[in-house]
């Protein structure tokens, strides 16, 4: 909210402002993506890797939403970590310590990163403790043990209101089995005294966590002075759980996740042909995959592609812990590589939470760029050779979002293609960007409407629709934006003291609020009494007084 009070300031009131700031740190990130790819594959498949992420992300859906911040802050973090794991600096922990401050004050799903770099902290420990080859510990081990079950244990409380087998595959199984190897890695290994690895585990924790704290601190101090702390936990902590009853969408049927088996079984088959064959399979699936994207926004085409990128986290992770364990045939990578592999699959693992409850496919978006680093490096240990293949699927996805993702419009994206119909420029002072010609005409006469009839700084409008304030330049009387979050107790009382206390004179009902629901009955018939003027806006219905 600073960040894009600052762009206002800067550039001016307009929907186009936190848009220019979303770009400038969309341009930053990707460096951050091709050195976190550059790591474990050649400058050419970085490269590739690294378009296919932007392609991905901001181009289908370029509104400053904090869920962006949250994926640009975890690649970050997980490329100052890589650095640490390089160097051995402690400043890079910092670092990534900030990212993680940082990705918490954009949205409190940060908290996903940050237990990811704990998971990752405790086995960077564990690495380090293991060069004494030493028993005991077990006072330690069991201390770190029961974290871990912890983890676990929140990860499935905060999914078991909508735990079916999808969210299980998807949120709950890769967390647990990356936690469960963790485990038994700390348990099967000897590493040293409790005394000492608690006392190294805190020099590594002990930057990360100052680095994270510094720009809460900065943020919280405002609040702390004026006695406001407790209505910043209920706004981060309490009133967002109620998103798990209002704002949900389910996943694609479990069958779906069967489509993605194929290119994870022809990867995996791969490792032991020679080049020759490589690259004929390569030719080949590049041919087949060039005329599915001639016809890529053909319903089955469109769907299959989605359905084979949707399970990538849970896949790549669960074929990570299956290497890391030495079950396979390679044997376990080396312990250099063992702890890349750990920070890159806890981070995918565990950011993908950011799709619970709300599983629209943009939201896979907000962390298919983590899921597709952690494959990368998933498939460059198992096989270091040059992988055409994987050349071939990459090339295929960077030209389906090219051609049929960033051309689509966001409402009907994972489901079908539809052009984007968002083509008309929003001819409002605080517009700035481009609409549908629909959202064009409602927007433009209902904020004329507003504009002409209010006389005062104040308005009233909802359900869902806070937009309306903005675009109006108007101030809100309550402190509700999507109106499932206010406690139905009394809120028609609250809401009429509100408008009366502000003289408003001018109010607007969202006949189609996504989230909420229509408006309490008895609300309604107040608000028709008080303010007998109308004007429909398609489904913004615009009423005031004189």
């Amino acid at each position: 909210s600073f960040l894009h009070a600052l762009a206002f300031r800067l550039v001016g009131t307009s929907l186009l402002a936190p848009r220019l700031v979303l770009f400038a740190v969309f341009l930053a990130w990707l460096p951050a993506v091709y050195y976190v790819a550059g790591r474990f594959v050649s400058p050419l498949a970085a490269g590739l890797a690294t378009l296919v992420a932007a392609l991905w992300t901001v181009p289908n859906y370029s509104e400053a939403v904090p869920s962006w911040y949250n994926l640009f802050f975890a690649v970050f973090g997980v490329a100052a970590l890589l650095r640490h794991l390089e160097t051995g600096g402690r400043r890079w922990l910092v670092v990534a310590g900030v990212a993680g401050g940082l990705s918490c004050l954009a949205k409190i799903v940060g908290l996903y990163y940050v237990a990811a770099v704990l998971l990752f902290l405790v086995y960077r420990e564990h690495c380090l403790a293991r060069e004494e080859a030493r028993p005991g510990g077990r006072g330690y081990v069991g201390t770190v043990g029961a974290g871990l079950l912890v983890l676990v244990a929140l990860v499935a409380a905060l999914i078991r209101r909508r735990a079916g087998a999808v969210e299980l595959i998807d949120f709950l199984v890769p967390v647990a089995a990356l936690t469960a190897w963790l485990t038994w890695q700390l348990w099967s290994e000897p590493a040293g005294s409790s005394r000492d690895r608690f006392t190294r585990l805190g020099q590594l924790v002990l930057p990360f966590a100052l680095g994270a704290a510094g720009p809460i601190l900065v943020f919280l101090a405002p609040y702390a002075l004026s006695g406001s702390l407790g209505a910043l936990w209920a706004g981060v902590f309490i009133v967002p759980g109620k998103r798990l009853r209002f704002a949900t969408m389910d996943f694609p049927a479990l069958w779906t996740t069967l489509v993605a088996l194929a290119p994870a079984a022809l990867l995996w088959r791969a490792r032991h042909w020679p080049t020759r064959w490589r690259q004929r399979v390569a030719l080949v699936l590049g041919l087949g995959l060039l005329a599915a994207l001639v016809y890529g926004d053909r319903l089955p085409v469109y769907r299959g592609v989605w359905y084979a990128a949707r399970p990538l986290v849970p896949l790549t992770v669960l074929a990570g812990v299956a290497l890391l364990s030495g079950r396979t045939r390679l044997g376990a990578p080396p312990v250099p590589r063992r702890q890349q592999l750990v920070l890159l699959l806890g981070v995918a693992a565990l950011c993908g939470l950011v799709q619970f409850p709300f599983a629209a496919p943009i939201y896979f978006c907000y962390v298919g760029p983590l899921g597709l680093l952690a494959a990368i490096a998933v498939v460059a240990t198992w096989d270091r050779a040059p992988h055409p293949i994987g050349g071939a699927l990459l090339g295929f996805y960077f030209g389906f979002a090219l051609l049929w993702l960033n051309t689509g419009f966001i409402y009907a994206m994972g489901l079908s293609y539809l052009p984007d119909r968002q083509t008309e420029p929003l001819a409002l002072e605080r517009g700035g960007v481009r609409v549908s010609a629909i959202d064009k005409a409602m927007y433009e006469e209902a904020v004329a409407a507003v504009r002409a009839h209010a006389q005062g700084d104040y308005i009233w409008a909802g359900p869902d629709c806070p937009e309306v304030y903005f675009l109006a330049g108007k101030r809100n009387p309550t402190r509700t934006l999507f109106d499932f979050f206010d406690e139905p107790a009394g809120r028609t009382a609250r809401v009429l003291a509100a408008i009366e206390r502000h003289d408003v004179h001018v109010v607007v009902f969202n006949r189609r609020p996504p989230f909420s629901g229509a408006p309490p009955s008895d609300l309604v018939e107040a608000l028709v009494e008080r303010f007998p003027h109308t004007l429909d806006a398609s489904w913004l219905h615009v009423r005031w007084r004189e």
